[in-house]
């Protein structure tokens, strides 16, 4: 059994990139400071958390929407997001590959078996001395 490395992290992430995609276009509506600061939060929650899985995708999508918002800290204001929507379409993306784990070794062990079986075979035709 193939361990998952992404088991937790995509529970967390999921979570985190649905933030922040409500964030962002709360932003839009009512740029206030609480909400910026939330979805900084959010943003740098899940650059630590991809860092940690080193899925560095991810960890770069979210700093470039924590530079991308970083100005609002100090100046919050309402007002079209386009960059930011941008880079949560595009963590929504990189998280949709995590939700297809790579294929288990059992997929590969059909074609592995018949060349064991083949081997076996051409060992127990050679002669004697060669075996």
């Amino acid at each position: 059994m193939t361990k998952d490395p992404y088991r937790y992290f995509r529970v967390e992430a999921r979570e985190l990139v649905g933030d922040l995609a409500r964030g962002v276009h709360e932003l839009e509506d009512r740029g206030d400071a609480d909400v910026v600061a939330r979805v900084l939060r959010a943003a740098h929650t899940l650059k630590g958390a991809a860092r940690i899985v080193k899925h560095r995708e991810l960890a770069e999508l979210a700093h470039a929407l924590e530079t991308a918002l970083a100005p609002l800290r100090d100046a919050p204001a309402p007002g079209k997001r386009d960059d930011a929507v941008a880079l949560v379409d595009r963590m929504t993306a990189a998280l949709a590959t995590l939700d297809a784990p790579a294929a288990a070794p059992a997929a590969v062990a059909p074609a592995s078996a018949e060349a064991a079986n083949s081997c076996q075979a051409k060992t127990s035709r050679a002669p004697e001395s060669a075996r």
